[in-house]
């Protein structure tokens, strides 16, 4: 009996193993994920990792942090990568050289940036006349720069001066240098600038209340032919983003661990950004048209709003959950 004992589990056990290698919860499909920066906007991908949310729906995700949109659009293009969240503007860059790309959902529809001035600029008016920083003529920040002074009251060609100066800890130095009256700015250098005494004059999120800030986005091809692994990946990242909602201490450390945030700006940055979060996936297209509006020196009027978004995978999410 126990030599046919002995030959039974010699037969069985590596059928089990082969059985339970290809059952659907061991599958795991790589997908790899860029990141336009390492920002408190990744905090999800981040936790669903950490999780183990992305392993639940059979998916092995690979999280590649690049330096710049730029760089995270020309990955995508090439096929370096599955998704990438970050800008719209990534997709425009991918539109204009031919292709067809898509941003699918929402992650953080926020306007992050805040006009600061010198304390001695108390109000609109003690603008005029003065010096605003911003990193480039055309950039998206000339613009919101040149939008937030008309809806103060003022002609942003006639009252102001606008010089081009760089990244925004350029733009922080150049104040405090005395070289510029005011600029946007954006976390944390905007918790530097309040400690050390600089004027917030407006909060450009009052100012634009609906703003696709970040989201997903992918080659449409990506999109058509690999739906039901992205509706996956969806999933887990809105699971993520409740676990963040129930777990402040745990979304601090992340922030900390993962995201490489200083612990001085942590618990700040887990506020600033966990408001900011779509749970929904929603795009806001009257925000688009905006940020349509602010590349339109590149886009020169070619375009509509659903020739760059795929609203149907935050309407598909919504129905199966």
């Amino acid at each position: 009996m126990g030599i046919f004992r002995g030959i039974y589990w010699w037969i069985v056990m590596p059928a089990l193993v082969l059985l339970l290698s290809v059952a659907p919860g061991y599958s795991q499909e790589r997908m790899r994920v860029g990141l336009t920066s390492l920002a408190p906007t990744t905090l999800p991908v981040w936790v669903a990792k950490r999780q183990g949310y992305f392993k639940d729906v059979g998916l092995n995700v690979e999280p590649i942090v690049f330096t710049s949109g730029t760089i995270n659009s020309q990955a995508a293009l090439a096929g370096e990568i599955d998704i990438a969240l970050g800008s719209g503007t990534e997709v425009f860059t991918i539109r204009l050289a031919g292709e067809d790309a898509r941003f699918f959902f929402g992650i953080s529809n926020f306007m992050p940036f805040k006009l600061y001035v010198h304390p001695n600029i108390k109000s609109a008016a003690d603008l005029k006349g003065k010096r605003l920083a911003v990193s480039r003529f055309g950039a998206q920040s000339d613009f919101l720069t040149r939008y937030a002074v008309s809806k103060l009251g003022l002609d942003p060609a006639k009252d102001v001066t606008v010089l081009q100066i760089g990244s925004t800890p350029a733009r922080y130095a150049a104040l405090k240098s005395g070289g510029v009256d005011g600029t946007i700015m954006w976390f944390p250098v905007t918790l530097i600038a309040a400690k050390e005494g600089y004027r917030m004059l407006a909060d450009l999120n009052d100012i634009i209340t609906d703003w696709p800030y970040l989201g997903y986005y992918a080659m449409a091809k990506v999109l058509r032919g690999e739906r039901d692994k992205v509706m996956r990946y969806l999933r887990a990242h809105v699971k993520a983003l409740e676990w963040l909602k129930a777990n402040p201490a745990g979304g601090v450390k992340v922030l900390t661990d993962d995201v490489k945030i200083s612990p001085a700006y942590a618990e700040a940055g887990y506020k600033e950004f966990m408001k900011s979060f779509a749970f929904d996936g929603r795009i806001p297209t009257k925000g688009f048209e905006l940020l349509m509006e602010s590349e339109a020196g590149k886009l020169k009027g070619k375009f509509k709003v659903t020739d760059f978004i795929d609203e149907s995978f935050p309407r598909e999410l919504a129905v199966r959950r």
